[in-house]
């Protein structure tokens, strides 16, 4: 079996953040220097292939005006923003590659002012994004630069074309509340023609699509299991204690909110000061019954385990209780998740979903980063 990659999650910050007063990831060699010297083998990435392959008009586009990411979310640009996606992937895979590190290649399908994500619908369309995205990779010799490509981040959700061909017209793109119907199933399922066909070109780089689940308690936390995958060669469930944890939800009222006036956060992040500490053994514990349930299912399903974010609450800001910015709490379950992983057979790793450049009071602790790291890439569960 191969050692254990330790991974974090860079989404489409990497790229969109380089402007106006977000612009953390402006200078590419010194952020991934800062990579490196905390230890990460693998970055995932958003490389906005629905950007650098052709629109279904055939048309290609050098230069894509971002929109902005909505006030209360914690990631990318909040300000409409110009980059250069194909040029700018090809520079930071080749910096990659200087450093020996590699990059897991996902999409959250960024929009942008052309509405180029709502293009992409049918397996067919999301199959030749990748495959010409691939292409402007190993045409620049950079194909070696790649671990992996996850074909749509949390599938089904974020492709807002694809939302519609699964769901049909409806407010928003995330799916339903509600369990899958079986004809929902067959739709999404039918989305291994995608992973089969980027094989078909690309038969060295392992594909996947990576899951969110759906809700803390069945039906719904267990729907994502439902899924058939047959094209997979991994699977990449993202776990945290505020998605999959009910107990630990009731306690500390999370609720999946990134409103701009942060009602629902600031509610969480008090409660969580005033009870993590002495509560803290049940809450890994939970986390760990949530750990056993992935590891049964994919053992089932015969596929290697990989979590690229997960791990304490999905949302954080570190300016909501006076005093205490909680980046302690991010770590200390970082910690305790990262053992439990490494102990069920993880092969991929993450340190948490903050582990960027831009949740710097998160990123400052590089020793803490490279202790991590450390025990990841060596297997080592204490």
């Amino acid at each position: 079996m191969p050692a254990p990659r330790a991974v974090t999650m860079w989404d489409f910050s990497w790229l969109l953040r380089r402007d106006h007063d977000e612009n953390e990831y402006a200078d590419v060699d010194a952020v991934l220097d800062q990579l490196a010297e905390r230890g990460y083998d693998v970055v995932r990435i958003d490389a906005f292939p629905h950007w650098i392959a052709a629109d279904r008009d055939g048309r290609q586009a050098e230069e894509i005006v971002a929109e902005p990411q909505p006030p209360g979310f914690m990631w990318g640009n909040h300000t409409q923003v110009a980059v250069e996606p194909r040029a700018a992937l090809l520079e930071f895979l080749a910096g990659l590659r200087r450093r020996g590190i590699q990059a897991g290649l996902s999409t959250w399908f960024t929009p942008d002012t052309t509405r180029r994500s709502e293009h992409v619908a049918t397996p067919a369309d999301l199959a030749r994004i990748w495959t010409e995205t691939l292409a402007v990779v190993r045409d620049a010799g950079l194909l070696d630069a790649v671990a992996y490509v996850d074909l749509c981040n949390e599938w089904p959700g974020w492709a807002p074309g694809i939302s519609r061909e699964v769901f049909g017209e409806r407010d928003g793109q995330e799916a339903p509340p509600e369990p899958f119907t079986e004809e929902q199933l067959r739709r999404i399922d039918g989305y291994q023609e995608s992973l089969e066909e980027v094989k078909k070109h690309f038969a060295g780089i392992p594909v996947t699509f990576s899951f969110f689940l759906r809700g803390a308690t069945p039906p719904l936390s267990t729907d994502m299991m439902r899924l058939s995958t047959t094209s997979f060669d991994f699977a990449e469930p993202h776990l945290w204690l505020s998605s999959g944890c009910p107990d630990f939800i009731a306690r500390t009222a999370y609720v999946d909110d990134y409103s701009p006036d942060v009602r629902n956060l600031t509610g969480h992040q008090h409660l969580v000061h005033a009870r993590y500490a002495a509560e803290r053994t049940a809450y890994l514990a939970e986390l760990g019954g949530l750990l056993d349930a992935w590891r049964d299912w994919a053992a089932g399903r015969g596929l290697p385990l990989w979590t690229t974010e997960g791990w304490a609450s999905i949302g954080w800001s570190p300016d909501l209780v006076p005093g205490w910015d909680g980046w302690e709490y991010v770590k200390d379950v970082g910690a305790a998740a990262v053992a439990m992983a490494l102990e069920r057979g993880w092969q991929g790793v993450c340190t948490s979903n903050f582990s960027q450049p831009h949740h710097t009071g998160m990123w400052a602790d590089a020793a803490w980063h490279r202790e991590q790291t450390g025990r990841i890439r060596e297997g080592r569960t204490a």
